[in-house]
């Protein structure tokens, strides 16, 4: 599927359907547009096609190997996976929490300043206990329990008290802790094991010196000794594929789980830092413009590519540790899950996507709507619009019943979201709208 475009939508002669197609057009334009203003370079279209044509083609290496596509190829996973990213993908009864967002870090790439509470958590600690509590009493205890920042391990007596406390009121719950491990003693990983800890995620930069990366990796393999889990996790930055070649046969050594390949991101701020290393940013970031809440901002060009590279040669060498690469929009859909509350809403005309967690509908305009309103007739199928009229909108499950071999039939795959008012109502709206080409058919149909 493609973001609608003006020629779309020049394509409709009534006004109010071309308006309609208008509407998304600009949406798209207009992120294009604020994402112009931010002092990072867009990838050219030809940079974009060329791109997605050989991820394309590493994505299909990776399955041909074994890998795993999950969440609508949004992660790709190779070995051993964290059951804490596998519940990612909704997010139920899992939850995220940071003592302070104080750190000992000032990482080109840190996202943390566009959080919404940034400013008051740097300097002033966070009441978990209160929220643990809310989160037991709204769900009956939580599944997947991570502690993050900022460092966590600069209140190394508190993240102790988080996990004691965590354990206590959700004693089956699976806990895990982020860290750059740099104030990871020995001891202290020993104690946080004796609090239940059961996954710790170190993060590992490149930008260090060779003396400091070698600490780190010490200190992972003294936690590989006491913790159950031990993974690294961090963004995969364009250029550095000998680094992470070597780095990845490092990590084999130390024996530990695996490895999250992050989607180096541009948090919307450093864009200085950014030009300097030559970087461009994803012409089209998300397959639905929408307000995601998530705070990782805007992915860039090339992250995805190496990191898939990266995943399939290690796979092809038989690599002794999992790795996985979870993409920016791997992040958001937990919030879309969320809003829509896992498809328990029943809208007419529309269907809770398994692949997306959008509601989705199909929407076809003028000649094509008289098509499909003809060939659903005969298969006595719904349309939820009035095809006298110009439009109808149908179930994504039927496309596959449809005669899709018409040149004429141009269909278009809306998505929407549940959103809530500042007065609390609800409300339905649609906030995505893409050009179905024939090969995106199984795939909707699949989740449908």
């Amino acid at each position: 599927m493609r973001p609608v475009n003006a020629i779309d939508a020049r394509s409709v002669r009534q006004a109010d359907y071309r308006h309609y197609i208008e509407r998304f057009a600009r949406a798209n334009e207009q992120l294009i547009s604020t994402m112009r203003s931010f002092g990072v370079p867009l990838e050219s279209s030809a940079e974009e096609s060329s791109r997605i044509e050989r991820t394309r083609s590493l994505l299909d290496r990776a399955q041909a190997l074994g890998a795993v596509s999950r969440n609508d190829e949004k992660s790709i996973a190779a070995g051993f996976l964290s059951p804490a990213c596998e519940r990612c993908r909704t997010g139920v009864r899992s939850v995220s929490e940071f003592i302070s967002l104080a750190c000992n870090r000032s990482c080109w790439f840190c996202f943390n300043p566009n959080q919404a509470d940034w400013s008051q958590y740097r300097s002033k600690r966070k009441d978990w206990h209160s929220e643990l509590e809310t989160y037991k009493q709204a769900f009956g205890g939580l599944d997947f329990i991570a502690l993050t920042g900022g460092e966590p391990l600069l209140f190394a007596n508190e993240t102790c008290s988080f996990f004691r406390e965590a354990k206590r009121s959700n004693p089956n719950a699976h806990l895990r802790l982020y860290t750059s491990g740099d104030s990871a003693t020995p001891e202290l990983l020993y104690q946080l094991a004796q609090c239940g800890l059961d996954e710790i995620r170190f993060s590992i930069k490149l930008d260090d010196p060779d003396e400091a990366i070698e600490k780190t990796l010490r200190t992972i393999r003294e936690a590989v000794r006491l913790i159950p889990t031990v993974l690294v996790e961090m963004p995969i930055v364009p250029g550095t594929y000998d680094e992470m070649t070597k780095l990845i046969a490092s990590l084999e050594q130390c024996h530990i789980g695996g490895m999250n390949l992050l989607e180096l991101c541009f948090p919307l701020h450093n864009a200085s830092a950014y030009r300097a290393r030559g970087f461009k940013l994803v012409r089209h970031p998300f397959r639905i413009p929408y307000d995601y809440g998530y705070a990782g901002a805007l992915p860039i060009a090339g992250s995805e590519e190496l990191a898939l590279r990266l995943l399939v040669e290690s796979r092809e060498r038989d690599c002794s540790i999992g790795l996985h690469y979870c993409s920016l929009e791997n992040k958001n859909t937990a919030q879309i899950y969320e809003q829509n509350q896992g498809g328990e809403l029943e809208i007419p005309g529309y269907r809770f996507s398994n692949r997306t967690f959008f509601y989705e509908t199909i929407r076809a305009f003028e000649e094509s709507a008289a098509l499909v309103a003809e060939q659903l007739s005969t298969l006595e199928a719904p349309v939820y619009a009035d095809e006298s009229q110009g439009m109808v909108a149908f179930d994504p499950a039927l496309l596959e019943r449809l005669n899709l071999g018409d040149s004429r039939l141009r269909l278009f795959l809306a998505s929407a979201v549940v959103e809530q008012d500042s007065d609390g109502a609800r409300r339905f709206r649609e906030v995505g709208l893409q050009a179905i080409e024939p090969s995106d058919v199984p795939r909707i149909v699949e989740a449908s």
